[in-house]
């Protein structure tokens, strides 16, 4: 091989390995890019799966605001959960069914064999599949509640499905909270607190609708007062707090004689009220002499000494010449003041 020769195989074999090189290189770019894809692919998805979660939080979290409803908030929680967290079964526990002295702490609780765990016997609710996640449902610093979440696969419920769980959990039992805080609020607005008998501005306005609904489709309707017999008495000699527990008791001898359809209310110090609707006078009279009687049977001790009380009725049943409710337990008020004249202790209709 001359000189040329050679000089033309050096620069092949040159060629051929700046090639090799060339490839090599291009190879382990392609590498780096595949990679460096694939980084961002996953980098891309775990973002929108975060935005997507919170997105579904922040709908959760207005739609719990948003309701003072126990059933629909608790609708809403599983619905979420369905959205954001693979599960098979689900349930939420609240008072009465929550037993309260539940102690799981604050922080969800993940059970890999319901058979054989021993914490499942320690909760004492029901548990399904063969995974199990146990939420609290915390508000205000206490558990008010708690949701299980039941699945077929061992590994169900990550540390991401434990967190997710645990935020709508806490929402939920800050609006469930929030709405037995408002239902508790408007139940004492229209109840006598203490005897537990509706107040007057509550009865009042119930009264004219049932007074309404009595005139327009002309069906019976009376109204009961009742007065305890010689009240101030008992305060004079007993004191006010025995007082006040005759009053509890005749209001609840009282409520256990009349239906629940019935109308009632403390009307006024020892005074009490009743409208009776689909009820003429003949029942109204039958019904405040059995109250009579019940109230007549209560017996009454203090420092040794057992007391009774008596109390007047008065009844009037609903005339096609009145205006109004008002009318209806004007007649009533002054039948009850005949039975105080007439001697007390008795029902006077009019």
């Amino acid at each position: 091989m001359d000189d040329r020769d050679q000089l033309l195989q050096r620069r092949l074999d040159r060629e051929r390995l700046a090639r090799k090189q060339a490839e090599r290189i291009v190879e382990e770019r392609s590498r780096e890019l595949y990679t460096k894809g694939q980084e961002l692919e996953r980098t891309s998805a775990a973002e929108r799966q975060a935005r997507n979660e919170a997105e579904i939080l922040r709908e959760a979290l207005e739609a719990f605001t948003s309701k003072l409803d126990r059933d629909e908030i608790s609708g809403h929680l599983k619905g979420f959960l369905q959205r954001l967290i693979p599960h098979d079964t689900s349930a939420i526990y609240l008072p009465p069914d929550f037993p309260g002295n539940i102690e799981f702490g604050s922080l969800p609780i993940v059970i890999r064999d319901t058979k054989n765990d021993p914490r499942v016997l320690e909760l004492g609710i029901p548990i399904d599949g063969l995974t199990c996640m146990v939420v609290p449902m915390s508000a205000h610093g206490r558990n008010v509640g708690c949701l299980t979440l039941g699945s077929s696969q061992e590994d169900a419920f990550d540390e991401s499905a434990a967190r997710l769980a645990q935020v709508l959990a806490n929402e939920a039992a800050i609006a469930l909270e929030n709405t037995r805080l408002f239902h508790e609020v408007e139940r004492l607005s229209t109840v006598d607190p203490l005897t537990g008998l509706h107040n007057r501005r509550h009865f009042s306005a119930s009264a004219r609708v049932e007074f309404e609904r009595s005139r327009r489709y002309r069906l019976d309707l009376s109204a009961i007062m009742m007065d305890i017999d010689h009240f101030k008495r008992v305060n004079d000699t007993f004191g006010h707090p025995i007082g006040d527990r005759v009053l509890v008791e005749v209001a609840g001898a009282c409520m256990n004689g009349i239906r629940p359809m019935d109308l009632h209310a403390r009307y006024g110090g020892e005074e009490f009220c009743f409208i009776l609707p689909e009820t003429g006078l003949n029942g109204a009279v039958a019904l405040a002499e059995r109250l009579r009687v019940s109230v007549a049977g209560l017996h009454f001790e203090t420092e040794g000494k057992i007391f009774t009380v008596t109390a007047s009725f008065g009844v009037a049943e609903r005339q096609a010449d009145d205006g109004s409710v008002e009318d209806l337990l004007e007649r009533s008020d002054k039948a009850l003041y005949e039975a105080k004249r007439e001697g007390r202790n008795r029902v006077v209709a009019r």
